[in-house]
């Protein structure tokens, strides 16, 4: 789940990182580490050291890898990440609440059909045609 040596290209898309499945924030290379990211966006995650000599911001990793900007010295099993000294490399979920946080929203449209979308086109149509045989009507 993770990588020991820091990317060369960092990033060909921004990675998306989710707590529990909801998503929380889009990585950028202007945020510093995983921690200095989530911490902006008010995930509450215990830290001391911030160098990965204390292992306190310790966390599990659900899916997606991180690279290390500095070698933790802390132990760590292989589905765990150092926020305080790491980035993630591509989409990452971690094992941490989204509770209190500022997610991430995504404004839905729903998609329509070509069905629908020619339904919703004849209804028009005939709203239309009433609108005008209702003015022609009340015009003579």
């Amino acid at each position: 789940m993770t990588s020991k040596k820091r990317p060369q290209n960092l990033f060909a898309k921004a990675p998306i990182v989710r707590l529990q499945g909801q998503p929380v924030l889009l990585f950028t290379e202007q945020q510093g580490t995983l921690l200095q990211a989530l911490e902006t966006k008010k995930v509450k995650i215990f830290s001391e050291c911030r160098n990965g000599f204390c292992g306190a911001c310790k966390t599990r990793v659900i899916s997606g890898k991180v690279s290390y900007l500095n070698e933790p010295l802390a132990e760590l099993k292989h589905d765990e990440c150092l926020p305080c000294c790491c980035v993630p490399i591509e989409d990452l979920e971690l094992d941490l609440s989204p509770e209190g946080t500022d997610v991430v929203t995504y404004a839905c449209q729903p998609h329509q059909s070509k069905a629908s979308l020619a339904n919703s086109k004849q209804t028009q149509h005939k709203a239309s045609t009433t609108r005008t045989l209702k003015q022609e009507v009340f015009e003579d």
